[in-house]
């Protein structure tokens, strides 16, 4: 990052790595067996803070904790819209997690596509919901692994090149992961997570002790940057709108997410997460706004800034000033690369399952028993990151170009779960028109140049027409006759 920072940022980033691989080590002797359910879903038992922590962790990648400082220094207070992006999701949660989980423990479900199969009964359906999470998921893990590249790179301050960056923390996530499954992703989750909270939260008060002090910085925002302070217009908050939706509704969906919500323990622990949930937006993206808002001033005689080079001046800057924010400085910086880490490995695992599982079981390997579609899986997972690895070292997208597109690509698959668990009515042939027509809209918007429409995204649009024709279909239809009661 800079030269302040020094060696501490390898040293810290080196035991970090250290420690997620014992993780995994100890993690592989936790495991009782070679299931599908014991390798993807840690046995079914996340419990308590860990599954708290990992379905939190699901939310975060290192592109939000870089990025949304920049945004905020960048727009100003109304940037604390984004604290509500990720309640959002927490809600969405709560409109169909919980019953999902009780069906998912007693049909033994592991990746979407069990879901899927279980409640619409249509073999196309799932194929084409299922091409649509792997497109969504494998783009999402491309954008973690130049994740890793970029931010290598700039914590070195260029001394380790982008490429070194991408090999050596895929090759570590790659590894925990193979060996110790959904259980060392789980336990390197709450471990971003409390380091994450620590991190934040300490580097706040000691950079901002009092609120005198935020109230000078308001003041003087107000004085110099009154567009910082000001109220967005309408075109804006429409915006605004629309992201609230794509977030809440696609960040719900994610296939890491929904077989977190398979690997509770039981309900209570789900409900329970969910509650403590809901306020740890506050903690953290709440804190990496205030950090963006403080950078306004801190930083306004450094000429034009990269928005997601704000975090890291600043604690450059910071860094300098005593022994605790240097100590804190590096917890945060470790933290960025752990949540890119660890949004890799959650992605890379439930890609694995629904290629091993959805794909190769119900093709190649139709009638292979779960030890031996493990152990594809985990071959396939290295297979898979070769060639995203090779993608990456020479990159053609943006990662906020690619954020954009798993989230409408998954917003088209969103009322497949949050409508097929909430309303029983939605019929087989009502979710797959939806789900056609939504990408079919979806891909007209972006074929004709419309990312936007009346400045809401593509896929919100999309989305909207999906769930529209689920319901005037699924109205015009007879109710599902093959589908057991869910349960209340």
């Amino acid at each position: 990052m800079s030269s302040s920072l020094g060696g501490g940022v390898g040293i810290a980033v080196g035991l970090y790595l250290a420690l997620v691989l014992a993780l995994g080590v100890a993690a592989r002797r936790q495991r009782t067996g070679d299931s599908l359910a014991e390798f993807y879903l840690a046995g079914r038992q996340l419990s308590g803070p860990v599954l708290l922590l990992t379905l939190y962790a699901t939310q975060y990648s290192g592109n939000t904790l870089i990025g949304y400082p920049g945004e905020a220094y960048r727009l100003g207070f109304s940037w604390v819209m984004s604290v509500g992006f990720m309640m959002a999701i927490i809600v969405a949660y709560l409109l169909f997690a919980p019953r999902l989980h009780h069906l998912a423990k007693r049909h033994h479900f592991v990746t979407p596509g069990d879901w899927l199969t279980y409640r619409f009964h249509s073999p196309s359906l799932t194929l084409l919901a299922n091409v649509l999470l792997i497109a969504a998921i494998a783009n999402y893990l491309l954008a973690q692994l130049m994740a890793m590249g970029h931010i290598t790179a700039g914590l070195s301050g260029g001394a380790v090149p982008y490429w070194v960056g991408v090999v050596l923390l895929t090759l570590v996530v790659l590894v925990y992961e193979t060996i110790g499954g959904m259980r060392a992703v789980a336990w390197t989750d709450a471990l971003q997570g409390v380091m994450l909270a620590v991190g934040l939260t300490g580097l706040l008060l000691a950079a901002s002790p009092t609120p005198d002090h935020l109230a000078a910085v308001t003041t003087w925002i107000a004085r110099e940057a009154p567009e910082k302070v000001s109220v967005p217009g309408w075109d804006v908050c429409r915006n605004w709108f629309s992201t609230l939706a794509l977030i809440g509704l696609s960040g719900a969906v994610y296939p890491h997410a929904i077989q977190r919500i398979y690997a509770a323990r039981d309900s209570t622990a789900l409900r329970r997460s969910f509650s403590v949930m809901v306020f740890l937006p506050m903690v953290t993206t709440g804190s990496v706004f205030l950090v963006g808002i403080l950078a306004i001033e801190q930083l306004a005689g450094t000429g034009p800034i990269e928005a997601d080079q704000v975090l890291p001046l600043l604690l450059t800057e910071w860094s300098a000033r005593s022994p605790v924010l240097y100590a804190l400085s590096l917890i945060v910086i470790v933290a960025v690369v752990s949540a890119i880490m660890s949004t890799a490995d959650s992605v890379l695992l439930s890609l694995s399952s629904i290629l091993a599982k959805d794909v190769l079981g119900t093709t190649v390997l139709r009638g292979a028993d779960e030890a031996r579609l493990t152990h594809v899986g985990k071959m396939v997972s290295w297979v898979l990151v070769a060639g995203l690895v090779g993608i990456a070292l020479n990159p053609r997208f943006t990662l906020w170009g690619l954020t954009e597109l798993k989230m409408e690509i998954l917003a088209q698959v969103a009322p497949l779960f949050i409508l097929g668990v909430s309303w029983d009515r939605l019929t087989t042939p009502a979710a797959l028109a939806g789900l056609a027509t939504g990408v079919a809209v979806y891909a007209g918007l972006l074929a004709s140049g419309h990312s936007q429409l009346w400045n809401l995204h593509a896929g919100v649009v999309a989305m909207l027409v999906n769930v529209g024709v689920c319901i005037a279909v699924s109205k015009v239809g007879s109710p599902p006759s093959r589908l057991e009661p869910l349960p209340g």
